[in-house]
C-alpha cells in the first residue's frame, strides 16, 4: 500500500535478526533527530493518526519556524487613527452654538488636531473647522472652532458637545496661499510576548515485551529510507504527539509553579488562552444569523468585502451536527427547495435494482461579501478522557459543541497569522539500556544499569504564535 506525502509504507512485522541497528528509527533519532522528527510528525499526526488536526494542518501550510529562544516578542500595529473624547462642555449655556457664523469651543482629550482640520461628531452633516488651538487646560485641549455653513441661522446641535461624545477628524481645507498644513496621526505599535513551554515523556520496555515491530519506509529530500520502530514505541510516540496537540491548545502560562528541582515551570499559553481576550462570544441555541452577525463584528470595516474572509471552525462532532441543523434550518426557512441530485445517489441492494442512498451534511458556509467559514473536526474537544462537563440538553461533552475560530491568513514574520514556534535544538530523544536496547539484547556493550529493559526519554519545546488575535476568536456554550 502506498501512502503518499513522505509516508511510503507502514507495514507490522516481527522482530527478527535482519533489523539490524542501522535500519531502526531509534538510532535514526540518535543520529539526525532533527531530520526524523519531521518525519514523524507526519506519520502520528496526519497518516497513521489523525487526533492532531492543528498540528498537521500548520505543518501543511508550512507555518512552522525555528527560534533559538524559549520567548519571543512583537509588534501589533493598532489603528491608525481614534476619534476623540469631549471632557467638558465648555458651551453649556449656549444652546445655539456657531450661530451667525460665530466660534466656539470644545475641549478634547488630546492635542492631536491642527488649524484647519474638519472635524464631526460622528455625523458628517455637522462638520466643524478648527480656527485655533489654544492649547491645555486642566484634563484636556481646547480647539476653537466655526461651524461649516454659511447660513447665519445654522448652528451646531448642543448634544455633540455633552462630556463623553466622540469626535473625528474627516480631512483638512484650507484657502489660497495658505502656509498652514492639517494633522496627522500615527498609531503606536503595541509589544507583544510569548513562549514556549517544555514537554517531556518516557517509557520503559523489558526484553520480555511483545517482539512486534513496524515497518517504516520513509522518503526525504528525494531519497528513500527503510526504518523499523518496535510497535510499544509506537504506542508511545501516538500518545507523545496527542499530547503536543493538547499542549497547543490548553497549555497555560505558569511562573510560579515548580519542578521538583526548584526550578519554575515557565510554560507558554495555548491557543485557547491567547484567545481569551480575543472575540468571545456564547450561545445557547446555534443559528447562522448568529454566526453571520458573530463574524460581521470581526470583519466589519478591517477586511475587503469579497476577500480575505476565509475562516476555519474548530469544533466537536457534535458542534459539527448543530452547525449542520443551523445551515439547514436556515435553508428551510428561506424556502430553497433541495435538489435531489446534490443528496442522493445509486447504490447497490438485494432488495431492489433501484437503490438509492440518502443524506448530506453541510460542513462549509459561505456568507454574504464573500466570506466563507469551513468545519475541522477537533477530536479534543470530544474526547471524554479531558472533558467531563457534560451538556444536559445533548448528554455530550460541552466542550463539543465550542467553535474556536482561527484566522490563518496573512500576517506574522513569516507572513501567516498563526505558526507554530520550534525551539532550535529543543526536540531531543535518547535511551537508558541495561540487558536490553532499542535494537534487541545487549551483548558486550557498556549498560547504565543491571535491569533486563530500557527506557526512552524525550524532550520538546515549541509554543503557539498568533499574530494578531483580533482576527480570531470562539463561541462556546453556555445554556444559563
Amino acid at each position: 500500500m502506498k501512502v503518499q506525502n513522505n509516508v511510503l509504507a507502514i507495514k507490522k512485522l516481527k522482530w527478527t535478526s535482519n533489523f539490524t541497528d542501522k535500519n531502526s528509527l531509534g538510532n535514526n533519532l540518535m543520529i539526525a533527530p532533527a531530520k526524523f522528527e519531521g518525519v514523524m510528525t507526519q506519520i502520528f499526526t496526519a497518516k497513521r493518526y489523525s487526533d492532531n488536526p492543528l498540528t498537521t494542518m500548520l505543518n501543511k501550510m508550512g507555518a512552522t519556524r525555528t527560534i533559538d529562544q524559549t520567548e519571543w516578542t512583537w509588534d501589533l500595529e493598532g489603528a491608525s487613527s481614534r476619534p476623540l473624547v469631549i471632557v467638558e462642555n465648555l458651551e453649556s449655556s449656549n444652546t445655539t452654538p456657531g450661530k451667525y457664523k460665530a466660534t466656539f469651543k470644545i475641549k478634547l482629550d488630546e492635542p492631536w488636531y491642527l488649524a484647519g482640520d474638519i472635524l464631526h461628531p460622528g455625523n458628517p452633516d455637522a462638520q466643524v473647522r478648527v480656527q485655533h488651538v489654544l492649547g491645555q487646560q486642566g484634563n484636556g485641549f481646547i480647539y476653537v472652532v466655526r461651524y461649516m455653513s454659511d447660513d447665519p441661522a445654522a448652528f451646531l446641535n448642543p448634544k455633540y458637545l455633552v462630556a463623553g461624545t466622540k469626535w473625528a477628524k474627516l480631512y483638512s481645507q484650507y484657502g489660497e496661499a495658505s502656509e498652514q498644513d492639517g494633522s496627522t496621526q500615527f498609531s503606536m505599535p503595541i509589544a507583544l510576548k510569548n513562549r514556549m513551554s517544555r514537554y517531556r515523556k518516557k517509557y520503559k520496555i523489558t526484553g520480555d515485551a511483545a517482539n512486534e515491530v513496524l515497518a517504516i519506509k520513509l522518503a526525504h529530500k528525494g531519497k528513500e529510507y527503510l526504518s523499523w520502530i518496535r510497535y510499544a514505541e509506537a504506542r508511545y510516540w501516538e500518545q507523545w504527539h496527542r499530547e503536543l496537540e493538547r499542549g497547543a491548545w490548553y497549555s497555560k502560562t505558569t511562573n510560579t509553579i515548580n519542578d521538583d528541582n526548584g526550578r519554575p515551570i515557565a510554560s507558554g499559553p495555548g491557543v485557547q488562552e491567547q484567545l481569551k481576550n480575543s472575540n468571545i462570544q456564547y450561545y445557547s441555541v446555534l443559528t447562522v444569523k448568529l454566526i453571520e452577525e458573530y463574524l460581521m463584528d470581526i470583519f466589519y470595516g478591517r477586511v475587503k468585502p469579497g476577500t480575505g474572509r476565509e475562516i476555519k471552525a474548530f469544533t466537536g462532532e457534535y458542534g459539527m451536527l448543530i452547525f449542520h441543523n443551523a445551515v439547514q434550518a436556515w435553508m428551510e426557512k428561506g424556502g430553497f427547495i433541495k435538489n435531489v441530485a446534490v443528496f442522493t445517489d445509486k447504490v447497490q441492494s438485494e432488495y431492489t435494482s433501484k437503490g438509492l442512498e440518502g443524506g448530506y451534511q453541510f460542513v462549509k458556509y459561505t456568507f454574504a461579501n464573500g466570506g466563507s467559514l469551513e468545519l475541522i473536526h477537533n477530536p479534543l474537544y470530544d474526547d471524554r478522557d479531558i472533558n467531563f462537563e457534560i451538556d444536559p440538553v445533548s448528554g455530550y461533552p460541552i466542550e463539543s459543541q465550542r467553535f474556536t475560530f482561527l484566522d490563518f491568513s496573512s500576517g506574522g514574520v513569516d507572513g501567516k497569522n498563526i505558526e507554530w514556534v520550534d525551539k532550535q535544538n529543543g526536540f531531543k530523544v535518547g535511551y537508558i539500556q541495561g540487558l536490553h536496547n532499542p535494537f534487541g539484547p545487549t551483548t558486550n556493550q557498556a549498560m547504565a544499569h543491571a535491569g533486563d529493559w530500557y527506557s526512552m526519554h524525550c524532550q520538546k519545546q515549541f509554543g503557539i504564535h498568533i499574530q494578531d488575535i483580533t482576527k480570531c476568536g470562539e463561541l462556546i456554550l453556555r445554556r444559563s
